[in-house]
């Protein structure tokens, strides 16, 4: 005897039509398919009742005015046992469906409502994974980059997540799931193509907001790549301290940030971008805070805290390059990135704020404003525009000299002097080899 399951739903009647129809929304949006037998009771028992011409037409019609997108069923007639039962069979793949403009989800042999949040997770995967990471695109096996395709291939075997196999690109990119046939998947041109797919911005301010340049970059590339290059630009960036150990030789430097909590939001923020949206990836430096912006809203209903203080399983919204990233153990494990970026930083007392938006996610961390910090404002009364005008041309060319900064920026050399006495005074620049032939490093 049959039973209810999660694709199979018993009416008596159908005068159970309304009951039915949220059935038919659940099961489409669970398993896209189902079946709702009319003329059987909840136990698989033949339930007779009159069957007519225009009982067929309010079953089609019903599912017509109540489920939406619009579905196309089956409705026919079935005998079980000798009894003649009405069959509503029907499939598709415009997941969500609702009923009488509600979602439902079939859990065993029941509906339940879907959650905002439920509604909200299978629309983004719909929209995004199956129209988007897995999608076929126009270039080739020969468009990945064979660099960075073996660099993943090497990391990945060492560090024990890929099987001891003998290097072809081909298969590795097909057990990636990059390749339809000799074509690259979205994924895979966003993971390895030569053709510098995604964009990355960088930029060093003077201040706390977008106006004074002191460093400019713009680079093209594929995640791997822009991971480097991105980690590379802050840690360049960042100050770093430095602590003697206690026999008073040996030097250890220490970042402002941790390097490691840096890398961490990187990746996340690589892994979990959308890529179906011309913005691009973004990297800002502050003079108190460092800035990592990512195309697309946090893809997940908790906030990023939520997953430092509990256990949540993380929603994935690029599956097929977070679990490239995972392999090489760029990601240590799903959804642990936002966990050990708060850890890290807790420990070294470094803030860490976020901005989530409709079109972007941005991070960031902390840092000691020496424009404005008590101790820098004591020694040298803050900052002026002449001497952001210093740090920004020395930034661009760290070897001009007096004659070639006074020519730059309309000042005599005696003024130069001047305002690089103080800018040093104040440790925002250092002097590294001799003052013919060195160079001023922007601290």
């Amino acid at each position: 005897m049959m039973r209810e399951d999660e694709h199979r739903e018993f009416k008596k009647t159908t005068g159970e039509l309304n009951e039915a129809m949220v059935s038919v929304s659940a099961m489409l949006n669970k398993h896209k398919q189902g079946k709702v037998y009319f003329g059987l009771r909840n136990d698989g028992t033949p339930n007779p009742f009159t069957i007519t011409d225009s009982t067929l037409r309010d079953v089609s019609r019903k599912v017509y005015e109540s489920i939406k997108p619009q579905l196309i069923p089956i409705v026919d007639i079935e005998e079980i046992e000798g009894i003649e039962v009405i069959t509503l069979t029907f499939s598709g793949e415009d997941v969500p469906y609702s009923a009488f403009g509600k979602y439902y989800i079939r859990i065993a042999d029941e509906d339940r409502e879907l959650s905002p949040s439920e509604l909200r997770k299978i629309m983004i995967r719909r929209e995004y994974e199956e129209n988007w990471e897995n999608k076929t695109t126009d270039q080739i096996i020969d468009d990945a980059d064979d660099k960075t395709v073996k660099a993943f291939y090497d990391s990945a075997i060492s560090c024990g997540r890929l099987p001891e196999i003998e290097y072809d690109k081909r298969k590795i990119l097909d057990q990636l799931g990059v390749l339809n046939g000799n074509h690259l998947t979205n994924a895979g041109v966003c993971l390895f193509s030569s053709r510098k797919p995604i964009t990355l911005k960088m930029a060093v301010f003077a201040t706390d907001h977008k106006e004074t340049f002191l460093d400019m970059d713009r680079t093209e590339g594929n995640i791997f790549e822009l991971i480097d290059a991105a980690v590379t630009y802050i840690v360049k960036n960042i100050r770093w301290r430095v602590e003697m150990s206690g026999d008073g030789i040996h030097r250890k430097e220490i970042p402002e940030i941790p390097v490691d909590a840096i890398r961490e939001a990187v990746i996340n923020s690589f892994a979990h971008a959308r890529y179906d949206i011309s913005v691009q990836h973004e990297i800002d430096v502050f003079s108190n805070r460092i800035s990592i912006c990512n195309p697309g809203s946090f893809a997940n209903e908790f906030e990023p805290i939520d997953f430092y203080t509990r256990d949540i399983r993380s929603y994935l919204r690029n599956e097929v390059i977070a679990k490239t990233l995972y392999l090489c153990k760029d990601v240590e494990t799903f959804g642990s990135g936002i966990r050990k970026i708060y850890t890290l930083c807790n420990e070294a007392n470094v803030a860490v704020s976020y901005i989530n938006e409709e079109t972007a996610f941005t991070l960031e961390f902390s840092r000691d404003d020496r424009n404005i910090s008590p101790k820098s404002s004591e020694i040298n009364g803050g900052i002026t525009e002449a001497e952001l005008l210093m740090l920004s041309l020395l930034k661009q060319s760290p070897s001009m000299t007096n004659a070639d900064l006074a020519g730059a920026s309309g000042k005599s050399e005696r003024t130069i002097s001047r305002l690089l006495a103080t800018l040093k005074n104040k440790k925002l620049i250092q002097r590294i080899g001799s003052n013919k032939t060195g160079y001023w490093k922007v601290l």
